[in-house]
């Protein structure tokens, strides 16, 4: 059996492929104001046009462990080809359709196309890399898909200019990585054999969900939902402060999604550390930034506030992912990567209804600004009150560094 180690080219790809899931979601975010004057002659076009949007998300949360049984069972790397064809022929699509609701039902299957894209890459990262390797690939994973993100919505507003269907073409881009995954991406043996083979009795799934991993879930959900709170709603709490410039504001949520990068950073260097001390760190970090978007009324001082929320963010998704799957057989990998982009995903969905309610309870986006300081405070206090009583918050994040057998 041929023995290969995963090298930056495979890693670099990967991670490439992750940043379909921030493209899908920001790509025509936009041109939406010219989706529905398009569609002006549909029933609740100014409904339907933003729930296109936020289609794909939910379809990920739906079908990413789907995706993950399908990684088990037939290949990572068939998964991530088929469905990075699937995202390229749904993506392009409404650059010819007019109609609205068909151009709801291909944002669905962009969604489970990300599904499959994301939950076998992130497996095949998990597969290919350990230890602190495993935790720098996913450390440029969420750090660069904020900057990819940014990008794109730059890039849409630039295309929307033009054409508001225009941005609908970059999707159809994608499927260049069809010829770079066959070339490059390699399946990895799972098993003493090689083979697709299921795992013994004690590696059973049953066997696997201990509150170790549920609370790694539960983690996943709360992150994640955290994660969009500060780029999806600055604009708001910035124009509750009075500054409603579209251009300044833009300019501020790019400034502040460097904190994403700068805690991915981070958290690639103290990846041995215990997984509890950092995500209570993450959590004081996001609790702090709350509190500066709270209290300080500038333009500067939002920047900074954002920022400075961002690094914890940036710290608390690749922790939570590594230490999900730090312990995994090898032949459940694909099924609980989907379990975990699922549960991340299902944050990104409910945030906005979260954001609501609280901004509801507390009067305004500035107010609720310190009730997330308040609750991310009371996470950081309740990790650390585990990290002394709790053996699994002392275990550090990430461990081992294996060679990867090939077909």
């Amino acid at each position: 059996m041929q023995t290969m180690t995963a090298d930056t080219r495979h890693g670099l790809l990967l991670v490439a492929a992750a940043w379909l899931a921030p493209i899908g979601s920001t790509l025509f975010a936009p041109v939406l104001p010219h989706m529905i004057e398009h569609f002006a002659a549909v029933p609740h076009a100014a409904l339907l046009a933003p729930l296109a949007l936020v289609t794909p998300a939910l379809f990920v949360a739906l079908l990413a462990p789907v995706a993950g049984l399908l990684t088990d069972r037939v290949g990572r790397r068939r998964v991530l080809v088929w469905a990075l064809g699937l995202y390229a022929a749904a993506g392009i699509a409404p650059f010819w359709i007019d109609n609205l609701y068909a151009i709801i039902l291909t944002r669905a299957i962009v969604g489970i196309a990300e599904a499959g894209v994301m939950t076998a890459s992130t497996a095949l990262i998990c597969d290919y890399f350990s230890g602190q390797r495993r935790a720098h690939w996913l450390s440029v994973q969420f750090g660069s898909a904020a900057l990819v993100a940014t990008v794109c919505f730059v890039l849409a507003g630039f295309l929307g200019n033009y054409y508001w269907r225009a941005p609908f073409l970059v999707y159809g881009a994608t499927a260049l990585f069809i010829p770079l995954i066959l070339a490059i991406i390699f399946e990895p043996a799972r098993g003493a054999s090689g083979k697709h083979a299921e795992p013994s009795a004690p590696e059973s799934i049953r066997g696997l969900i201990d509150l170790r991993f549920v609370g790694s879930l539960v983690a996943t959900l709360i992150c994640g939902a955290l994660f969009y709170i500060t780029p999806v709603h600055i604009s708001l709490v910035l124009n509750e402060r009075g500054y409603s410039d579209p251009s300044m504001l833009g300019l501020a949520s790019a400034m502040g999604s460097v904190g994403v990068v700068a805690g991915a950073a981070f958290f690639r260097f103290q990846s041995r550390r215990p997984v509890g001390a950092l995500l209570a760190g993450a959590m004081a970090t996001q609790a702090v930034g709350f509190a500066v978007l709270y209290t300080q009324p500038s333009l500067a001082g939002g920047v900074i506030g954002m920022f400075i929320n961002n690094l914890g963010c940036g710290i608390s998704l690749p922790l939570v992912l590594a230490f999900t799957m730090s312990k995994l057989p090898e032949a459940y990998r694909g099924r609980v990567s989907g379990l975990w982009t699922s549960m991340f995903f299902i944050g990104q969905f409910v945030c906005p209804l979260i954001v609501a309610g609280v901004v509801s309870l507390g009067g305004g986006m500035v107010a609720a600004m310190a009730i997330f300081a308040g609750f991310t405070a009371l996470c950081g206090l309740l990790l650390l009150a585990g990290l002394v009583f709790g053996r699994a918050l002392r275990e550090p994040a990430t461990t081992g560094t294996p060679v990867v057998r090939v077909h």
